[in-house]
């Protein structure tokens, strides 16, 4: 994650009118740049309940890792790498054997602060969120037996842009 603040004062010996205009912009920004986190796989059908395992995990049988070139929403991960674990078993699946989609964002806002008196100062901004609408995606279904297992079925917001102004007296 980085941010920036950059104030633009190429104009800042400007006076009258010309100085109120061209004078006061500042850019500000927020990277956040992240790999996916770990994903548990667990089974939709507990045959291990009575012994009082909340969960069950599956049996995995191949490699769960798909090539970042074939990675769609509709396919994260191999879900042929599983099967499902036979009663009186506990599974041989690892705690986290996939990862879920990683996140990138870029947020940014453009600040116009103008003094209109000595104490009287005007401020617009322009917020950007998700500025290169990269969607955010959820995490992969992760339970065998469930209809959608090994797809992305959510994603977080998309691109964002307010407006605001304020009056400081």
């Amino acid at each position: 994650m980085a941010s920036f603040v950059y104030d633009l004062d190429f104009f800042r010996n400007k006076n009258g009118i010309a100085g109120k205009l061209l004078k006061g912009w500042s850019a500000n920004g927020i990277i956040n740049i992240q790999d996916g986190i770990p994903v548990a796989v667990t089974q939709a059908t507990n045959f291990n309940a009575f012994a009082g395992f909340g969960v069950q995990r599956p049996n995995r049988v191949g490699n769960p890792t798909l090539p970042r070139g074939e990675r769609t929403t509709a396919a994260w991960f191999n879900a042929q790498a599983f099967a499902q674990a036979p009663q009186f078993t506990i599974g041989n699946s690892s705690r986290n054997p996939v990862r879920g989609p990683g996140y990138r964002n870029f947020d940014l806002a453009i600040i116009k602060r103008t003094a209109l008196t000595e104490t009287v100062k005007v401020e617009f901004r322009t917020e950007i969120f998700n500025l290169t609408n990269t969607p955010p995606l959820g995490n992969p279904n992760a339970v065998f037996g469930a209809a959608g297992f090994g797809s992305i079925t959510t994603a977080g917001d998309p691109r964002v842009i307010q407006f605001g102004l304020k009056v400081n007296f």
